[in-house]
Order: structure tokens, then sequence, then C-alpha cells
């Protein structure tokens, strides 16, 4: 089993999302820090995402930090685990709210669409959208 980090790179499925990271300077926090839960939006979330908005965000370094901790929440949540929980409050400080739909499971209306990757300091759940806190949603509109 290797860190949250290390099963981002190893994947190839989450390029974005790490240059976020690395941008943020958050390597140290998915590498050993923990164990967290992770929502991870693929590279294919982020096509629905303007190069002038992904370049927005990570120009701004609240703002990009805000971001990625409403991905990240403390403890290791299985699927298993979300089919019992509502809300889950993230890093960021903001809730994020988990439904059962006929599509499965829901974190912010967005669908699970891999689960369960386990890590040495957490879990992994793969989504096709990039989560906006709040207040980040109120400033990207």
């Amino acid at each position: 089993m290797k860190s949250i980090l290390a099963t981002l790179r190893e994947s190839g499925s989450f390029a974005t999302f790490l240059d976020l990271v690395l941008a943020a300077g958050m390597e140290e926090r998915l590498s050993t820090e923990g164990p967290y839960t992770l929502f991870v939006p693929d590279d294919d979330a982020f096509q629905a995402v303007s190069r002038s908005e992904l370049d927005a965000i990570r120009g701004d370094a609240d703002r990009l930090t805000d971001i990625l901790n409403y991905h990240i929440v403390p403890g290791v949540h299985s699927m298993i685990d979300l089919l019992g929980i509502r809300t889950l409050r993230s890093l960021q400080g903001e809730d994020l709210t988990v439904e059962i739909a006929p599509e499965g499971v829901l974190v912010n209306n967005v669908p699970i669409v891999e689960s369960d990757a386990w890590c040495t300091n957490g879990i992994c759940h793969a989504i096709y959208t990039l989560l906006l806190p709040p207040v980040a949603r109120k400033v990207a509109a």
C-alpha cells in the first residue's frame, strides 16, 4: 500500500489534481499526514473547468488551498461507511453532503465513480467534478 499522493501519481488519472496539489505545496499532507478520505476529481473532471478558471485558481494561493482542502475529510470513510453518513466536515471547514441515489453514492450531488482506493494514510474515492466550497462557488459565479 502507498500514500494517497503516491497512489494518485501511480494511477495516471489525476495529473491535473496533482498539479494543483504541487502548486499549493500540499504534497506532505497527502504523503504522510492523515488519515484522510479524499474525494478526488479525475482528469476528465477538469474538462468542465476552463483554462482561464484553472489558471485563476492556481494563481490565488488561498482559494487553491480552500478548494483542495474541501476535497479532504479527516478520518477514513469507505464506501460502506458512506452509506450511513449524511454530512462530512472537510478540512476547509465546510460540510460535504452525502446521499444515496440511483446513480450510487453522491458527494455534493456528484457520483463517486471509483471507490475505496486504500492508502497508508487514508482512502480515495474518484469523482468526476471539481468540488467548490460555497465561498469559492460565489466567487466563480
